[in-house]
């Protein structure tokens, strides 16, 4: 009760002084496909300058997780700048069968845009698939669009989507020519600035030297051996193993190569220091937003998993640019003048093989085997015709035309393919339409395949695998399930008027949006998540009222 008067109080005296308290500039840092646990088992070598002033300086949510599946990259930076899950701004996956056209469409693209910088459809990209408004959005509007959003990243993805609809630019790497393009849904052609950035070719640049680990490989005592069997082969002596020719990768593979490797992450803060200074990013009276995605680890992570040198290797280098981002913003808008947080778009399961044998009951999922088997029951229960139009995201999609042509009920059809499906192996759970548009049972992965699911846009069942099994090659990983080991990240809040702190109780990624809107002073996101970060809010009060 004395800490909610004494609080109370503090609320109502510097309730005018707070009206217009903002920082100049929000930047969001979303590093692709990170696991909390990384901080804990790389903390010894990280440096000073990155991570840890970000922890001991700042504000650190340890039980973060994601409120829906799938867990994954598209869907995930929506849902952190949006405040909202999938059921509501319809970013449902990164790619996904639409029912409309009968067609795979991709979250971010965009046919009716063109590209600026290249040739291809690369450079067609725009949020018109996002339902919701962005972060981004809500700064421009607070401000009348005098403010800036500018979304980078070198997937087009996490550049697009979390700058928003109003966003002034998002630029992204073609991986053609590894010059950062746009499109001209944000301008009319490339900022000179830009052009300028690209014509110095600084993904060739930075290929010619291999990428070789940091430190000695003794070192490296958080990981498994460097030579394993559970890693992808990227080198042509056909061992996942150092050093790495990047130069010779690119051409075998273009620039995906240099996103490949930590170089991806370094061309990215590269880019983020030049938006910072070209673009005057938080230099005036306005609000602006610089969202910035590190794409690299989860193309890294996805090739050698969560126990390699390769992505340990990869979050120290990570280490060193975060602390290099700091400093430039420090530098440039004033070290307690922006507001910073960082954050995870989905984190990684271990790879399975790996799992399997250190004795971890986990196997790979056969898909192929699983649609022969069902589509050869359907045949036979109900009669010919293609029932299944797509399986995508562990969603069946189902022909309904064909079902309501043969009089066979809904419900039939979901009940006997709910009872077929978890039969067969590596089936934890089954959710069908009906089931989802109504009040869900205790369930976590009811709630989560819930907050997942979109009326218009989802599928009629939603799958669960069990713990750790995936659709997926036998070397490296993936992520998109309800399991701790994806849907748990980091979060850490920095910078203007954060208090240093833990806090140990869960918070849902969708709380981020609403808790940088109070942060800033300005509404928040439209569909965004009301139950913001108390603890974090209540810890600025107090430390306000100490600085009075």
């Amino acid at each position: 009760m004395t800490r909610i008067f004494f609080l109370s109080i503090v609320s109502l005296m510097s309730m005018v002084s707070m009206a217009q308290d903002q920082p100049k500039l929000v930047v969001g840092v979303i590093v692709d496909q990170m696991r909390m646990d990384y901080i804990y088992r790389y903390w010894d070598k990280f440096g000073d300058d990155g991570f840890k002033r970000l922890i001991g300086d700042g504000y650190l949510c340890k039980n973060t997780h994601f409120d829906y599946i799938p867990t994954k990259t598209g869907p995930g930076h929506a849902s952190v700048y949006t405040g909202t899950a999938p059921m509501n701004h319809g970013i449902i996956a990164n790619d996904w069968f639409d029912k409309r056209s009968g067609e795979e469409v991709y979250c971010a693209s965009d046919p009716k845009v063109n590209p600026l910088g290249c040739e291809t459809d690369a450079g067609r990209m725009s949020p018109h698939r996002m339902l919701a408004p962005s972060l981004g959005d809500a700064i421009r509007i607070s401000n009348n669009f005098k403010g800036k959003s500018i979304g980078i990243s070198l997937k087009d993805r996490g550049a697009v989507l979390p700058a928003g609809h109003s966003a002034n630019a998002a630029f992204w790497m073609d991986y053609k020519t590894g010059a950062f393009v746009s499109s001209d849904y944000y301008m009319e052609r490339l900022p000179s600035w830009l052009e300028a950035f690209n014509a110095k070719k600084h993904a060739d640049r930075l290929a010619e030297d291999p990428w070789t680990p940091m430190l000695s490989l003794d070192q490296y005592t958080e990981s498994i051996a460097d030579d394993n069997p559970y890693e992808r082969v990227y080198n042509p002596n056909g061992k996942p193993v150092f050093p790495y020719d990047i130069q010779s990768l690119i051409e075998q593979k273009g620039y995906y190569a240099v996103a490949s490797s930590p170089y991806g992450n370094t061309i990215l803060r590269m880019l983020a220091e030049q938006v910072i200074v070209e673009e005057d990013m938080g230099q005036d009276d306005e609000l602006d937003l610089l969202a910035v995605s590190f794409s690299s680890p989860d193309i890294i992570g996805h090739a050698f998993g969560p126990q390699s040198v390769e992505i340990e290797d990869t979050y120290l280098r990570l280490d060193h640019e975060i602390g290099r981002l700091l400093k430039t913003l420090d530098d440039r808008v004033g070290e307690r003048d922006y507001l910073f947080f960082l954050t995870a778009d989905h984190a990684a399961a271990p790879v399975p093989a790996f799992m399997e044998d250190n004795n971890i009951p986990i196997k790979l999922f056969n898909t192929d085997r699983f649609m022969e088997e069902l589509n050869s029951d359907l045949l036979q229960h109900y009669g010919e015709g293609e029932w299944i139009l797509s399986f995508s995201n562990e969603q069946l999609f189902l022909n309904h035309e064909l079902r309501k042509e043969k009089g066979i009920d809904a419900g039939e059809l979901y009940e006997h393919i709910r009872e077929f499906t978890l039969a067969f192996e590596g089936i934890a759970q089954v959710f069908d339409r009906e089931q989802l548009g109504t009040p869900v049972p205790d369930n976590g992965f009811a709630q989560l395949a819930r907050n997942g699911w979109n009326q218009q846009r989802s599928g009629d069942i939603m799958i669960q695998y069990l713990p750790g099994w995936m659709d997926y090659s036998p070397q490296g990983t993936t992520h998109g399930s309800a399991y701790n080991y994806d849907t748990h990240v980091p979060l850490i809040f920095y910078g203007y008027n954060i208090p240093n702190g833990v806090l140990t109780e869960k918070v849902n990624i969708t709380q981020i949006a609403g808790t940088v809107s109070i942060l800033s002073s300005i509404a928040f996101p439209h569909m965004a998540n009301r139950d913001v970060i108390d603890e974090l809010l209540e810890d600025v009060t107090e430390r306000e009222a100490d600085e009075d």
